[in-house]
């Protein structure tokens, strides 16, 4: 070792040295600690069920994360949009652990709204430890029909039809809004959670074509599945339809199938391209219910007084001070004129702009809920949570398998100036850092198991010589405000009247329009408190039955006219709206809202009786 001669610390030298070797082993150990998250790598990427995504909805993502390395992973994996034009909300999985060497699957269900942003997944701060997914190669426009295939070649794929992994059905029915059309020719190797899911997307309206199998036998489903086991070959299943077929080679042996596959490219709407923000009723509905849901929080100022305190503002400034400047000619007492009039002007504005108008953190929800046949609901809530202290707050909702978006912004979308991030499911919930006095907007879609009774079903539906008649039957427990109404897809509604245990309704359908009033707002205009619960309905009502609702005071507005009776036959809704059950709001302080229960109804009018059938007399 050298000293230095005059003094007893090292030389320059050995101090060099010292530093870089100390440099060199804490960046060994940093990249020895940091070579696992280092090492995951995409195995493969899969969007949706046939790699296509639906805009304005939750959309699937199952990606296949493998670990080469020789330590094992274990920490938060994030899915985050890049290049979009709003904020950025990553999707969380908390807490993944993927052992060396393993391979782990693990499942996201983004909101994907009209903007096109591009996803990538993240596992730590640094550039190495993110990528890119690649993007989806297509964009649906009509519900997805597959066969569910099994890795173990129990089942033969089907010319025609695309094939889908059953392992990577999700563990919960929302998000899989865009599937249609499932064929299945054997029992898939579920657990009970994926079994649930399934039968909760059959019960929301799926449709389900059971193949038996290569003895010629019918399938046998285990529990919560059993309703499948019905020997009949054509049965319902909550809103969902089930066929029974023999086995076959190519999917357009069955009629019902053929047609679907080889149906025009149009959206459920019926819309040709099917991914048009002004094109989708639904998304346009979303946006608006947000705005409409804002507008309940906002102060209402003295704008008056306030504009009249600016106009003189500026006088007193110029030319008031600067006339007062030349007489007195000291530029001490000018400054001072300027301060006081600024102290004195920002004080007024404090007293009149300041919140004084006993507003009080509340959740209003707008809620759209549909029978599942099973005393089990799905829940669609859009709400906005309302706070006058600013901080972190976390938002679980209800229910099983949920799913999270907030409200980021979109076209004529409102506008989230905090910070968010969404925890992945099964502990699906969301964290927002909201500022004092401002709302957070969010949707969010799960399944609740119910002990009440909140069934919608159609008893009777005629038409004869133009006349509609409608007879439905609601369940023992909606509220006494519940009201009743038949929309059809021609967006047409006829309104039912309580008849003793029935509702009954009869007449001539009248347009959306007149029965679910919608004010248009422009620039500054406000709309009262009426008006806005108004459209808060109008907004529910056009989200659940995809009908375009026409606004009442839009530039150039021309009143429907009622459809014909010739068009009403087809598909519909059985609409009941009412005030929101406390059991299916959430459980946050001062949650309260409005609900839509909306059953699918097939309106097909009854055979007439044949001529040569015997007439029953008394």
């Amino acid at each position: 070792m050298t000293w230095c001669t005059d003094c007893s610390e090292p030389s320059q030298a050995f101090r060099f040295r010292r530093v870089l070797t100390l440099f060199a082993w804490n960046l060994a150990c940093l990249m020895l600690a940091s070579s696992t998250a280092w090492g995951l790598e995409f195995r493969e990427v899969r969007w949706g069920f046939n790699g296509g995504i639906k805009r304005h909805e939750f959309n699937l993502c199952t990606i296949e994360l493998i670990n080469p390395t020789s330590e094992p992973f274990q920490g938060p994996i994030e899915l985050r949009p890049t290049r979009s034009i709003y904020n950025e909300v990553p999707l969380i999985e908390p807490d993944l652990f993927i052992g060396a060497g393993e391979t782990r699957t693990i499942q996201f269900l983004p909101f994907i709204s009209s903007d096109d942003p591009e996803w990538e997944v993240r596992w730590g701060p640094g550039p190495k430890q993110r990528q890119e997914l690649p993007r989806p190669s297509r964009e649906l426009a009509k519900p997805v029909a597959v066969q569910f295939l099994t890795p173990q070649a129990i089942s033969s794929p089907i010319r025609g039809i695309e094939g889908f992994s059953e392992f990577d059905f999700p563990i919960g029915a929302p998000g899989t809004e865009v599937l249609g059309v499932v064929v299945l020719d054997h029992v898939p190797r579920w657990d009970e959670l994926r079994r649930r899911a399934f039968r909760d997307w059959l019960g929301r309206g799926g449709e389900l074509y059971l193949l038996n199998d290569r003895d010629g036998k019918r399938l046998d489903f285990p529990p919560p599945l059993e309703e499948l086991n019905v020997a009949a070959d054509r049965f319902q299943v909550g809103q969902g339809t089930v066929i029974r077929h023999a086995p076959i080679g190519d999917a357009f042996e069955i009629a019902a199938l053929s047609a679907h596959l080889s149906a025009p490219v149009a959206d459920s709407d019926g819309n040709a391209n099917g991914n048009g923000y002004d094109n989708d009723p639904k998304a346009s509905g979303i946006s608006q219910l947000f705005q409409n849901l804002q507008a309940q929080v906002r102060p209402n100022h003295n704008w008056p007084l306030i504009f009249f305190l600016a106009v003189i503002y500026l006088l007193v400034l110029f030319p008031g001070i600067w006339l007062f400047s030349r007489k007195r000619g000291d530029f001490r007492v000018t400054y001072l004129a300027i301060l006081g009039t600024v102290a004195l002007f920002s004080f007024l504005y404090a007293e009149i702009g300041k919140r004084g108008y006993d507003e009080s953190t509340s959740l209003q929800e707008m809620i759209i809920a549909e029978p599942l046949g099973n005393q089990r609901l799905l829940v669609r809530s859009y709400a906005n949570l309302f706070v006058t202290e600013g901080g972190e707050y976390p938002i679980s909702p209800r229910g099983e398998a949920a799913v999270v978006s907030l409200d980021t912004g979109g076209q004529d979308a409102a506008r989230f100036s905090g910070s968010a991030s969404i925890l992945s499911r099964p502990q699906a919930g969301l964290i927002a850092d909201i500022p004092p006095f401002s709302s957070c907007s969010f949707q969010t879609h799960s399944v609740l198991s119910m002990q009440s009774d909140y069934s919608l079903t159609i008893d009777q539906f005629t038409l004869e010589k133009g006349n509609l008649k409608v007879n439905a039957r609601l369940g023992a427990s909606f509220p006494a405000d519940v009201k009743v109404y038949l929309v059809t897809d021609t967006n047409s509604v006829l309104e039912l009247t309580r008849a003793g245990e029935l509702w009954s309704g009869s007449g001539t359908p009248l347009p959306a329009s007149q029965l679910f009033h919608m004010t248009q707002q422009y620039g500054w205009s406000r709309a009262g408190q009426i008006e806005i619960d108004q459209n808060l309905l109008a907004n529910l009502v056009q989200i659940a039955t995809r009908n375009p609702i026409q606004h009442q005071m839009q530039y150039g507005y021309q009143p429907e006219t009622p459809a014909s009776t010739e068009t009403v036959l087809g598909r519909g809704y059985l609409v009941a709206i009412c005030k929101a059950p406390s059991e299916i709001l959430m459980e946050q302080v001062g949650a309260s809202g409005k609900a839509v229960f909306v059953s699918r109804a097939q309106l097909q009018q009854p055979p007439a009786p044949s001529p040569s059938a015997p007439i029953n007399t008394p």
